[in-house]
């Protein structure tokens, strides 16, 4: 157990009097600061006052808020436009540690694409709260698994902010939930608006990939403009950005077909004679074939093109019964006595031989004529996005102001390739009537009216009366899914000043209004007039006719027969009977009043004893509505029920800052000392009541030099989606850790080897040799629950602080975290699950379907043993930890008449981070595998001088292993290298009022270490136009 730094000292008795002073905190650090400021009043007039103010303070991109509470980093207005960011999740993930939970990569299995959350410490991008102006933002994530994030949070979505209205974004760790309320247990990312800008500025660019792909087009313009002799000031932008998707195969990494398989055994190579290492496609011919654990020889090797030789695009031809695969190396089960004759049907709907390839356990091939899954892979969604932003404010008064904030952002983002319909061996079998698993391969009979005289030939010739045809549909989904997103915000508010005796207060009230509207759309299989119509027959003049009276159909006049022998053989109209545009639809909304007063209380030897308090009422709803189809159950998964629900809080909270020290007073050890505590209550309508607080410490021994340090007490409330889900299908990637790659694996290899024994004894039909997982999604299904509670997390930072007067224009900083979530609500994995399964010494071999809770939750193959389906609902866990370092080094370097060079380091190094699901799942660590590396830093040099701005970038992540659990035997490259990559920007001024802009992001074109693909669109390229009216 890690003892908290101030756990028992002197520092928590002199931090809880300070709490005693004051029954409420912080209003102030919910406002922002202002930016561009105007100059001050001419001596001798009354100033309105200034009711914004800096809470997370910064100089230049990733520099340390130095003279903060909690560590800051903070990304500038400068550095947005050096590098042309028409994305705020680009400029924000420049920061070490900080990443996109979802980003705009294709989501072929839910409604997230084309949006980008951001996430802290790899803690999830549902613990790091957003903020606009210190105010919050309405959610983009919908109450439904399929959406972006899973619905597990209320996140927002960065692409909704323009950038051009962005002044600075200020990113806090830990610390802000006294302050904010709920989700900020890894920080608070604030988004500062350019809410006093002065002028017209428009901005063309255009940026595209080296492999001349993934095209953008951006437009922005922003006026702001003073009005009433001054007492009003208002500010409105506008934002177009169109980004063009990119598949896989457009890289070629992709076109390789690189793919980490099963190693086949020395006995099952057997089968083979002429089969060596040398030969069967994997990339370094070098290593043997497997012996056995622990032999040292990877039990997974990295191959090339590689396919699924047990389906095809046009329909694989196999035996109507058996298995799919012959042998322990995974030969495709074929016909004739050897059964390795094998055919297809090619897009011209013609039978010709099929090539299987070089095979691999489950089905996996290298080389052949087999399924390329990289075919149907995209990488990012095409994404179009338009917005509208406005700012103003109006002194009514010396004393009072009113202010607003009007946002409108649009967006559609298409999937450029859609899920497959599957109807092949690896799922299962299926029947014409509709039984038998509904993706699995399908009978027919080589009478079936569609199969031309050659092909009847060809069967008949081998004795073929039935066969299974295994296939991939692709023809059968329209590439078409794609998401409408229309969020709409307002915030009004009034501020003002009063005086009570000689101290000063602020004061401020707000409404903040928001909603999110979301359309989904998508093209659905009919299940049951899929049945209709490959039930086929003829007609009297030999037409070919659905054919009503078979099992499973149902009379429908405008059944269409549908031809599935051979890619796009089917009819335009057979295609639009067995398919259904849909439209799901989902709604959030959001409604904030806060009222907040601040002010300096009483003089303390150091200064004034400054404190904050206020009220906060936040109410968020949402509500899915599922398509038709989906409600119905009309595709091949249970119905999707419609989701609705809603929750409030009433929040009060405070704030005291105590500085106990006068730095000019020249005390040797004791220049300046400052207490801070925040107290926050937050009482939840669902999840009950809870504390969220911090206290902590500023201390400088000296002038340039401070100790800081604060505990922290926060939460997450339940989300809607985990709250009020109804069983909703979800696709999993099921994992099998019995595999012969798997099973000396996990936090207990000696249980999970006795478990695994207990499995294959349970399911005869399964080798140990080549058990494999699927190679394709496979359907299961999940549900919330409102039996949910908070999570809840324990925090403390330690940091220092280096700034010397006698270095100007130097900043050293260093911080040490240590967060522990408890209570974490989560919907547990497939991997949770099937490790949960078998690395339990609480497992009955004698049942070993239900040998566990876990094992209940999965359905398997009687024969194969292979997962088929899974099923789960969001619960409380128990922990999830993440301890490290973040450090920062900044020198502004004046050089006089050769400018100005500005020099930045700022490195995250997590020492430990890891998650168990659930109490009966083995805690495991991640600090040091690929999710997680040990060392991420980023060098900066920027110079200015004259008209011209120039920089490099250098981004570092240090070498990692797969994971902490595996040994490097269970797979080849089980460490992937260091990776270093390099970005550049240039601007010239053309003019006073004209600058043009370039920049390029990974110089180097590094995708990645090899095998791995950290950087899968390589090098591109940014180019700016920029014209100041002003």
């Amino acid at each position: 157990m890690y003892r908290p730094l101030f756990a028992r000292s002197r520092l928590s008795v002199a931090l809880g009097s300070a709490l005693v002073l004051v029954a409420a905190a912080p209003a102030m650090a919910q406002q922002a600061a202002t930016q561009e400021e105007k100059a001050e009043p001419a001596s001798g007039t009354k100033t309105p006052v200034q009711l914004d103010r800096i809470t997370v303070t910064g100089s230049r991109i990733y520099r340390a808020g130095f003279d903060t509470l909690e560590p800051a980093a903070v990304v500038s207005r400068e550095s947005i436009e050096n590098y042309g960011d028409t994305n705020l999740i680009d400029a924000v993930t420049r920061i070490p540690g900080v990443s996109a939970g979802v980003s705009s990569r294709g989501d072929q299995a839910g409604f997230g694409a084309g949006v980008n959350f951001a996430s802290k410490f790899g803690l999830g991008s549902n613990r790091l709260l957003t903020l606009v102006n210190g105010r919050r933002f309405v959610t983009s994530t919908p109450p439904t698994i399929f959406g972006a994030g899973g619905g597990s949070g209320i996140q927002v979505d960065m692409n909704a902010i323009p950038s051009v209205m962005v002044q600075r974004i200020e990113s806090l760790s830990v610390g802000g939930a006294p302050t904010y309320g709920s989700d900020a247990i890894s920080g608070v990312n604030n988004i500062i608006l350019r809410d006093k800008f002065d002028g017209a500025e428009v901005e063309l660019g255009y940026g595209r990939t080296s492999k001349n792909d993934n095209e953008r087009y951006s437009w922005s313009a922003i006026f702001g403009t003073d009005f009433a002799d001054g007492r009003g000031h208002i500010v409105v932008a506008a934002e177009l950005d169109n980004a063009d998707g990119v598949n896989a195969l457009q890289r070629d990494f992709y076109r390789q077909g690189y793919s980490l398989q099963a190693n086949p055994t020395v006995a099952n190579a057997t089968s083979q004679p002429l089969r060596r290492p040398t030969n069967d496609g994997r990339i370094d011919g070098s290593i043997p074939f497997n012996t056995g654990p622990r032999d040292g020889i990877p039990d997974q090797v990295w191959i090339r093109n590689r396919r699924i030789a047990s389906m095809t695009f046009g329909g694989l031809v196999m035996p109507a019964t058996g298995s799919y695969t012959r042998n322990g190396l995974g030969d495709i089960l074929g016909f004739g006595p050897n059964k390795d004759k094998l055919w297809q049907f090619n897009n011209e709907g013609k039978l010709v031989e099929f090539n299987p390839g070089t095979s691999y356990a489950g089905g996996n091939a290298s080389g052949g004529d087999g399924l390329n899954l990289f075919e149907t892979v995209p990488l990012i969604a095409d994404l179009e996005r338009r917005s509208v932003f406005s700012t103003g404010s109006f002194d009514f008064t010396d004393n009072v102001r009113g202010f607003f904030e009007l946002s409108r952002y649009e967006a559609t983002a298409r999937e450029t390739l859609d899920q497959n319909v599957y109807n092949a061996v690896s799922f299962g079998n299926a029947r014409l009537d509709g039984g038998g698993t509904a993706s699995g391969a399908l009978t027919f009979s080589a009478s079936n009216p569609f199969l031309s005289a050659e092909t009847r030939k060809i069967l008949a010739d081998n004795g073929i009366t039935s066969f299974r045809l295994s296939r991939s549909s692709r023809d059968l989904s329209m590439n078409n899914a794609s998401t409408e997103t229309r969020l709409t915000r307002a915030v009004l508010g009034l501020s003002g000043a009063f005086e009570v005796g000689k101290r000063n207060f602020n004061w401020e009230a707000s409404v903040t209004h928001g909603r999110g509207d979301f359309d989904y759309l998508g093209t659905g299989l009919i299940q049951q007039n899929f049945i209709n119509a490959i039930n086929v027959t003829t007609d009297a003049s030999g037409r070919i006719i659905c054919d009503a009276t078979s099992p499973g159909t149902t009379a429908d006049a405008n059944c269409r027969p549908l031809n599935l022998f051979g890619e796009n053989q089917a009819s335009r109209e057979a295609l639009d009977y067995v398919s259904t545009r849909t439209v799901a639809k989902a709604q959030t909304r959001q409604t904030v009043i806060n009222a907040s007063v601040s002010g300096g209380l009483f003089d303390l030897p150091g200064g004034e004893l400054s404190a904050a308090a206020g009220f906060e009422h936040r109410r968020e709803e949402g509500s899915f509505t599922p398509s038709e189809y989906q409600r119905l159950g009309q595709g091949r998964s249970v119905p999707t029920q419609a989701a609705e629900g809603k929750y409030h809080t009433n929040e009060v909270f405070a704030e005291v800052l105590a500085p106990l020290f006068n730095p000019d007073w020249d005390l040797p050890g004791l220049h300046r000392l400052d207490l801070t505590a925040k107290f926050r209550r937050v009482d939840n309508s669902v999840a009950g009541a809870f504390n969220a607080f911090t206290y902590g410490i500023q201390y400088e021994p000296i002038a340039g030099l401070q100790l800081r340090g604060n505990k922290t007490q926060s939460l997450r409330a339940p989300s809607i989606a985990e709250l009020y889900t109804t069983q909703q299908p979800a696709y999993y990637n099921i994992p099998e850790v019995c595999s012969l790659d798997n099973i000396s694996g996990g936090s207990n290899p000696a249980v999970r080897r006795r478990n695994c024994q207990a499995f294959f004894a349970a399911y005869p039909g399964a080798d140990p040799n080549t058990f494999r997982q699927q190679p394709t999604n496979t359907l299961g299904s999940t549900n919330g629950s409102t039996r949910l509670q908070n999570e809840t997390a324990k925090s403390w930072t330690a940091g220092i602080v280096f700034a010397p007067e006698w270095i100007p224009g130097l900043r050293v900083a260093a911080d040490w975290y240590d967060i522990k979530i408890n209570n974490v609500i989560t919907s547990l994995s497939a991997n949770d699950i099937i490790t949960g399964c078998f690395d339990n010494a609480d497992f009955n071999a004698a049942n070993v379907p239900n040998a566990n809770r876990f094992c209940g939750l999965v359905t398997r193959d009687p024969n194969t043993g292979v997962a088929t389906s899974i099923k789960t609902e969001y619960g409380n866990g128990p922990v999830l930890m993440f301890r490290g370092w973040t450090a920062e080094v900044g020198y502004r370097w004046d050089l006089s008449r050769f400018g100005v060079l500005d020099l930045d380091f700022y490195g995250y190094m997590p020492k430990n981070r890891g998650q168990a699901a659930n109490r009966d799942v083995p805690f495991v660590e991640q600090a040091g595998s690929f999710n997680e590396p040990k060392r991420q830093f980023r060098w900066t040099a920027q110079h200015r001088i004259g008209n011209w701005n120039y920089g490099v970038a250098s981004n570092y992540t240090s070498r990692a292993q797969y994971t902490m659990t595996d040994t490097p035997e269970s797979r080849q490259y089980f460490y992937r290298d260091s990776w270093t990559t390099w970005d550049a920007n240039v601007t010239y001024r053309i003019t006073d009022a004209a600058r043009v802009t370039l920049s390029v992001i990974n110089v180097g074109d590094d995708i990645g270490p090899f095998p791995y693909v950290l950087d899968s669109l390589g090098r591109r390229y940014m180019a700016s136009l920029r014209y100041n009216f002003k």
